[in-house]
């Protein structure tokens, strides 16, 4: 702007000699005025260096020289595959995994309370009921219908000869017959994604028999969950032999069926999940048992409730 002041300052001083009849050797020069003027002169371009539009950079084939934090890095010639950079997270810095709990309900099929009532609790718990009892085919298919996992409770002999009720599974079975009555009991509850033991404190402890469970369950592409009722069991060794999938019961919730009881067994699930990392537990579908879990199941945990089948090893 400066510039053009001064132009017009001289334009001024042209117009004015002429109208006064001065030569224009007379005239100041522009460097002259520029002397004479108030401001200080910008260098000025030539037309051929100066931007059409001065705000705009000029068009050039140079490489533009970008400050460091635009600069892509040169490319990396390998002839190995790509390798994306990891970055170290400390100790420290890793949360710890969430402890998981997982509940079964055994003995359902009994009666339409029993069904209703562990068919209201969240559906991560699973049932496990028996066969050939009034409410079985029901129970499961109302399972099925809510994307529930219910599981066959099969009925095997006890060490106390207690009575195991329909479908049951004797040491004095041979192999065909053993094989034959658990095949049934399977296709009287549909829809079951595994099987656990009804009872089996016998049972659980002949190789022989455990084999042969692990049969039928890789036929099927079952899971085996033992429940443990003997120190002694050798189905979930078998099962991992077999290479069925399985667990083991940590917890029975309610062998005493008081709401204190139970509450203790609730906690011991969640202490053993927190030391192990997870932890199952097995109820029955008592009016305590199923009220408890009802409430507690509905409050803040330390550990995430899940299905069974996220435990199986």
């Amino acid at each position: 702007m400066r510039q053009r002041a001064i132009h017009s300052f001289c334009a001024s001083l042209v117009l004015a000699s002429f109208l006064s009849g001065a030569q224009a050797s007379d005239l100041p020069s522009v460097e002259q005025a520029a002397e004479d003027f108030p401001f200080p002169v910008l260098e000025s371009a030539s037309p051929e260096q100066a931007p059409r539009y001065p705000y705009l950079s000029p068009v050039t084939d140079d490489k533009i020289d970008w400050p460091p934090l635009f600069k892509q890095p040169e490319p990396v010639l390998s002839d190995g595959p790509k390798r994306v950079p990891s970055h170290h997270v400390s100790e420290m810095d890793q949360l710890p995994p969430v402890p998981e709990i997982a509940i079964v309900i055994d003995d359902v099929g009994y009666n339409r309370r029993g069904m209703e009532e562990t068919l209201a609790l969240p559906l991560q718990v699973v049932l496990a009921i028996l066969p050939e009892t009034p409410y079985a085919k029901k129970a499961a298919h109302k399972a099925y219908l809510q994307q529930r996992a219910t599981i066959l409770h099969a009925p095997m002999e006890n060490q106390r000869a207690l009575k195991l009720g329909p479908g049951g599974l004797y040491q004095s079975m041979d192999e065909q017959a053993f094989k034959q009555a658990l095949r049934t009991d399977l296709d009287n509850v549909p829809h079951v994604r595994g099987a656990n033991n009804h009872m089996g404190s016998l049972l659980t402890t002949r190789p022989d028999h455990m084999n042969w469970v692990m049969d039928i369950m890789a036929e099927r592409s079952l899971f085996f969950i033992d429940s443990l009722t003997s120190a002694d069991s050798v189905a979930y060794q078998t099962a991992k032999e077999r290479g069925v999938k399985t667990l083991t019961r940590d917890v029975f919730l309610d062998n005493v069926r008081t709401d204190e009881a139970i509450n203790q067994q609730f906690e011991r699930l969640l202490a053993k999940a927190h030391k192990y990392g997870h932890a199952l537990a097995i109820g029955h579908p008592y009016p305590e048992t199923t009220a408890y879990l009802k409430r507690r199941l509905a409050e803040p945990l330390s550990a995430q409730l899940v299905e069974v089948e996220r435990l199986l090893e």
